[in-house]
C-alpha cells in the first residue's frame, strides 16, 4: 500500500475527483464539488511537479480541502440567515 502511494501520479488524483463529483450528483450539499475540485488541483499540480512527495500532495490536499469545506459552509450559513 506505502509503495502505491508513493507513486501516486495526476491520474489517480483525477480519479478521486471524478468519483466525488459523480458522489456529488446524489446530494452532497455542495461539499463534495468543492473538495473535488481541490483534487482536480491537486492532480494539475501533480502532473505540473511530478517529483511532488505523496505526503507533500496529501498535505495540500487535507489542507485545501479543509480550507474550502470552512469557507463554503459560512458561505451556507450565511445564505441561510439572510433567507429567513
Amino acid at each position: 500500500m506505502i509503495t502505491y502511494l508513493q507513486h501516486l501520479s495526476f491520474w489517480d488524483w483525477l480519479a478521486l475527483a471524478t468519483l466525488l463529483l459523480t458522489l456529488e450528483v446524489f446530494g452532497a450539499g455542495g461539499y463534495l464539488l468543492w473538495i473535488g475540485l481541490v483534487a482536480v488541483v491537486v492532480g494539475a499540480l501533480t502532473y505540473l511537479f511530478p517529483e511532488l512527495p505523496w505526503l507533500w500532495q496529501f498535505f495540500l490536499f487535507a489542507s485545501l480541502a479543509l480550507l474550502c469545506s470552512l469557507i463554503w459552509w459560512r458561505h451556507q450559513r450565511r445564505e441561510s440567515r439572510i433567507g429567513n
